[in-house]
Formats: structure tokens, C-alpha cells, sequence
């Protein structure tokens, strides 16, 4: 009876995960044909999404430094959670917090080329796990850009 439940929550688990991995892949891939980034199929490759949202950040300004080639920098961010998540450790939860940090202050600026109203409210969501980042990529995946990636108000930008 146990191994029944055990099971079909297994299945169940594994269901809602292909289910966010699909959502959030044809939503990107959609962003991605839509703003004409090269190797949109990317989105399908799950670590390698972020090379998509990169893309259309181009670039961030932290603290005054400009960064540059930010879809291999998110790739790279992204990886590190994975392998973080896998090694798991209290020592190693401050550095996973700091990448997650640095992670939605890049969603940020990405959703902000969408709708900058709600940028910070849909960044915020986004720390609250996969679904509600599906759910607003989404939504955001037929609307266009309506912010260049040049034009964004760097929070941390010393003027």
C-alpha cells in the first residue's frame, strides 16, 4: 500500500517537473523567434534557457562594471545552482543565495524589456519558484518588447 503511494506521487512529481520544463522552453523558444535570437532551439536544452534570456539582457551594470556576453555569465549562474543544489551543504547556501540574487537581478532587467511596470513584482514571483516563472513567461511570451536592452535603469549603475 505504501510503495502505491509512493509511486504515484514519483509519477506525479515527475509529470509536474516535464511540465515546467515544456512551459518554460516553448516560452522561450517563442521570445526567442519572436526577437530573432540565433538557435532559438536552445530553449529546449534546460540549463542552456538562460542563454536565451542573456541574450536579449545583452549586458549589466553592477556596481558600476559592465557586463558584457550576460547569456554565457547566466548559463554559468545557472549551472552553479545545479551543482550547488546537488551538493547541498549549509556552507554552501550564502554562495547559492548570492547566485540567486545575481540570477533575478537579470530577470529583472528581462522582464522590465517586457513590461516595466511589473518588472519587480514578476522578478519577485520568480524567487518564489519555477511555476510562477513559467506562469509570467507565459504570458510574457506573445507580448513584445517594449524596451531596448540599452534603455534599462541600472538599480546599481553609479552615475
Amino acid at each position: 500500500m505504501q510503495s502505491f503511494f509512493t509511486n504515484t506521487l514519483i509519477v506525479l512529481h515527475l509529470l509536474y517537473t516535464v511540465a515546467l520544463c515544456a512551459g518554460t522552453a516553448i516560452s522561450l523558444y517563442t521570445i526567442a523567434k519572436r526577437q530573432n535570437i540565433p538557435h532559438a532551439w536552445i530553449a529546449f536544452i534546460p540549463v542552456l534557457q538562460y542563454y536565451i534570456i542573456g541574450s536579449l539582457c545583452e549586458e549589466y551594470v553592477l556596481l558600476g562594471m559592465r557586463i558584457r556576453f550576460l547569456q554565457w555569465i547566466m548559463v554559468l549562474l545557472e549551472l552553479l545552482q545545479v551543482v550547488l543544489g546537488f551538493l547541498g551543504g549549509i556552507l554552501l547556501f550564502p554562495l547559492r543565495i548570492f547566485i540567486n540574487l545575481l540570477l533575478v537581478l537579470v530577470l529583472h532587467k528581462f522582464f522590465y524589456l517586457f513590461d516595466p511596470k511589473h518588472a519587480v513584482l514578476y522578478a519577485g514571483l520568480s524567487l518564489l519558484g519555477r511555476l510562477p516563472f513559467v506562469i509570467i513567461l507565459f504570458f510574457l511570451r506573445k507580448k513584445p518588447i517594449v524596451m531596448s536592452a540599452g534603455a534599462f535603469p541600472y538599480p546599481f549603475a553609479r552615475r
